[in-house]
């Protein structure tokens, strides 16, 4: 990606000249002459580096710039504040406002190109940083053995989830999954045939669940699934759909061809009987129990009216 500066000065005679002299050193420059018109392109399109002048016809560059530095999206951003010859006070206004850094005009092409190429420095670390901030974040939420979210992302979806449906009045599901008989499954092959069974089951539920649906692995060999805006006879039967796909698809590890089934409980919210998240966990959770109970392979729908808990 090119380093893209923005020129904001009104002298065209200033700035055409400058645009052309960073684009013969590689950067990409885009360039407008107002406070107004600077707003709508610093927002509107991809930037890295501006240099403000400290006059424009509609503003003062310096209260331009304390506005993108002030905002968090635009923050990383270099801003250099052009001023006319003989206002070095300018300079320490420009600084207090946030302004990363200051030039006079007329420009010394050499200094100028030697603060651009500071500040492109100073906004690649950004990036870089930003970067690796962002992969911490995605490992912080990932499953390491599937990629699937992890069990304390799905529990804060989760309650956001009930959160949004009591505000708005709208159903929510959560579908938890057992494989059967894993336990077989280690002690028979060991626990890296295990683990790769687990890599199955999971593609095959993302391959299965709705694009809207939350996946994460819950635990050692469940899985969980967060169904925005969806009824729990509507989740009763995407579970199905998981089930039998999981049934009729045997795992092949090796020489190996293993046959996995999942059981799974259904709880929807909220409702009268479930009142909080933790409630709608606690009936799927039952709802697993029940399926596994009655022979495993199958999908069980909670029921948390005082009749069928007294049953």
């Amino acid at each position: 990606m090119p380093f893209i500066v923005v020129i904001v000065d009104q002298d065209e005679t200033v700035r055409m000249p400058l645009m052309q002299l960073l684009r013969d050193h590689g950067y990409a420059t885009l360039g407008c002459g107002s406070s107004r018109e600077a707003r709508q392109l610093l927002h509107e399109y991809p930037w890295d580096l501006a240099i403000v002048a400290r006059t424009l016809p509609d503003d003062d560059g310096i209260r331009l710039c304390h506005e993108l530095k002030s905002e968090p999206e635009l923050a990383s951003r270099f801003v250099i504040v052009s001023l006319e010859e003989g206002n070095q006070s300018g300079g320490v206004d420009a600084l207090d406002q946030g302004a990363d850094d200051f030039a006079t005009k007329p420009f010394d092409h050499d200094e100028l190109l030697a603060r651009i190429r500071s500040g492109k420095r100073i906004v690649d670390l950004s990036k870089k940083l930003l970067g690796l901030n962002t992969q911490l974040e995605t490992l912080s939420i990932t499953d390491g053995l599937t990629s699937l979210y992890n069990r304390r992302y799905c529990d804060e979806q989760l309650h956001r989830a009930f959160e949004r449906a009591v505000r708005y009045g709208r159903p929510f599901s959560l579908v938890l999954f057992d494989a059967d008989h894993f336990k077989n499954v280690n002690d028979t092959h060991g626990h890296s045939v295990g683990d790769r069974v687990l890599r199955e089951i999971s593609i095959l539920l993302t391959q299965t669940a709705r694009a809207t649906d939350l996946i994460a692995r819950y635990g050692g060999d469940e899985f969980a699934i967060i169904a925005p805006e969806t009824a729990g006879e509507n989740a009763f039967h995407c579970a199905e759909r998981i089930r039998k796909r999981v049934a009729e698809s045997p795992i092949h590890v090796g020489e190996f061809e293993i046959a996995m089934t999942v059981s799974a409980g259904v709880a929807s919210g909220p409702s009268q009987a479930l009142r909080s998240a933790a409630q709608v966990i606690e009936e799927a959770d039952l709802a697993l129990y029940r399926a596994k109970a009655a022979g495993r392979n199958r999908v069980e729908l909670a029921d948390p009216s005082p009749a069928a808990k007294a049953e």
